[in-house]
């Protein structure tokens, strides 16, 4: 499953935005520094009108959403790169997730302290990048004291330092392929994506922060998404009226995730006893689709029925559509588009 780390500074509102995305799972919020300790773990379902469509459509009882992963971290603060509140601890989690969603304070609050005298978003950016920074160089630093190191990749190593050295974070290093590669082995921090997010106040909603050192925000009011969370649909959709809203920030932080991810979304019917959506990576193809859904599905892969989720929709169905031919009979390395219905022919054994 994909996972998304939700990093900061200590009472930034990370715990408050986890408790606002998740579906069961609860984090600890405190008015006072790491109250988070542990990594927080959440799952949270990707929004999608077509599945219900298409589970409706085919009249299929049993709907499953695809999911991703969310992992509130524990807050770092300056000297976490050498262990400072556990820092070590901390940035060893970020390590094990595919997108950062990196929460700003832009709230204020006196019952709850900002770790630093004023509330200064820019500032607490450049803190946790530079944090990162300085662990990823650490990481690049035992790569070069390895024995078994090859000159090309010490030359991209010291290239790699040189850079970040001034400041530059992994993922805006201008390389080569062959050294990106080399790059990614190395599993930096600062290689991984990386969404802002901005903790509003509520009187802030109408006009938000767009932007924090020239980076795009997604703003929220993590404190209210948190409440809203908690209330059955119909209330939620009442309380979203009465803040002018057409629907929760949730729902944009997961799509743009989703988004970052550079992930597709395809679509099962098989039998009609389930409509499900599965994340698959862009450019990959019916293969690797197949071994998604059950490892038998790629050894045994013979052929793939297909058809797009729009054109099915509009045709009235899986029936109709097989008896005007428009379902598309395709090979292991088709590659799938986004809303995919898949139904693989595997060989019997």
């Amino acid at each position: 499953m994909l996972k998304v780390g939700i990093i900061g500074l200590p009472n930034a509102g990370k715990s408050t935005l986890f408790n606002a995305l998740v579906e069961r799972a609860k984090a600890q919020v405190g008015a006072y520094p790491f109250t988070t300790i542990d990594k927080n773990l959440g799952t949270v379902s990707v929004p999608d009108e077509t599945l219900f469509k298409l589970a409706s459509l085919e009249n299929i009882g049993k709907v499953t959403q695809a999911t991703i992963e969310f992992v509130d971290i524990a807050g770092l603060i300056k000297g976490a790169s050498f262990g400072e509140g556990l820092g070590n601890q901390f940035l060893h989690h970020i390590r094990e997730v595919d997108l950062i969603l990196h929460v700003l304070r832009y709230f204020k609050d006196k019952d709850i302290p900002h770790i630093h005298p004023k509330i200064d978003p820019e500032e607490d950016l450049a803190i946790v990048n530079e944090e990162m920074i300085l662990a990823d160089l650490q990481t690049v630093e035992r790569r070069l004291k390895k024995e078994k190191i090859t000159q090309e990749e010490k030359y991209v190593l010291e290239k790699i330092m040189k850079e970040m050295n001034q400041g530059k974070m992994a993922k805006d290093l201008s390389l080569s392929e062959k050294e990106k590669e080399i790059l990614r082995s190395l599993n930096l921090l600062t290689d991984k994506k990386q969404l802002v997010v901005a903790n509003i106040d509520e009187k802030d909603i109408s006009n938000p922060p767009k932007t924090v050192n020239n980076q795009p925000v997604i703003p929220i009011c993590a404190k209210l998404e948190a409440e809203l969370n908690t209330l059955p649909w119909v209330d939620q959709q009442r309380f979203l009226k009465a803040y002018g809203l057409s629907k929760s920030a949730k729902d944009r932080i997961i799509i743009e995730c989703y988004k970052a991810l550079e992930v597709i979304t395809f679509y099962t019917i098989a039998k009609r006893n389930e409509a499900k959506a599965w994340i698959l990576k862009e450019g990959k193809t019916a293969l690797d689709a197949a071994a998604k859904v059950h490892t038998d599905f790629a050894k045994n892969f013979v052929k793939v029925e297909v058809i797009s989720a729009k054109d099915l929709i509009a045709l009235g169905g899986w029936q109709k559509a097989k008896e005007k031919g428009k379902i598309l009979l395709e090979g292991r390395d088709y590659q799938v588009k986004n809303a995919d219905i898949l139904e693989f022919k595997v060989a019997i054994k």
